[in-house]
């Protein structure tokens, strides 16, 4: 019985020192620093440019960050608005509550700096993200910055969905 408890002691401590380092996904932490980075280094190089990562590592991070982004927006129920004169009257109606289209950058390649910003506002990563997903720092922050949001799109978000298994 000892050894059991023991062998399950050493794959717990395993399997967080394992999700310490990120090794099953990325971590919050891992997100917001890497995600800030590259932030920084395309603020110095130009907005048009292309950024170079110094090691694979670091540009597989860079690479994943806008659709880490956009995956955990999604999970959480978030919706984008538009306080355009030319918007619909569902984005427009979105806008006091979720991110406003003008708020987010032209690309959607760049749409990760919004989490990035929220996350920094909010106080940068807990210790828990060290070993959480980074869906959850991102989430937790985003929520922070448009609290009304995922109750607001929610049912924009089932008309669309409807709208699409119509046609």
């Amino acid at each position: 019985m000892q050894a059991l408890l023991a062998v399950l002691l050493l794959v717990g401590i395993g399997a967080g020192v394992a999700a310490y380092h990120g090794i099953f996904y990325v971590t919050g932490s891992q997100f917001y620093e890497a995600c800030q980075q590259r932030q920084a280094k395309e603020k110095i190089v130009g907005g048009f440019q292309e950024v170079e990562a110094d090691n694979p590592g670091q540009a597989a991070l860079w690479a994943s960050c806008t659709p880490i982004m956009g995956g955990s927006m999604e999970n959480a129920g978030f919706a984008i608005g538009s306080s355009s004169p030319q918007a619909t009257e569902d984005a427009k109606a979105l806008a006091s509550a979720c991110p406003d289209a003008a708020e987010m950058p032209v690309f959607p390649k760049f749409w990760y700096t919004v989490a990035v910003d929220a996350i920094e506002k909010n106080g940068g990563p807990s210790l828990i993200d060290r070993v959480a997903p980074a869906g959850w720092l991102i989430q937790r922050a985003m929520k922070a910055r448009w609290p009304r949001c995922v109750d607001a799109a929610r049912p924009y978000i089932a008309k669309a969905r409807k709208d699409v298994t119509q046609r």
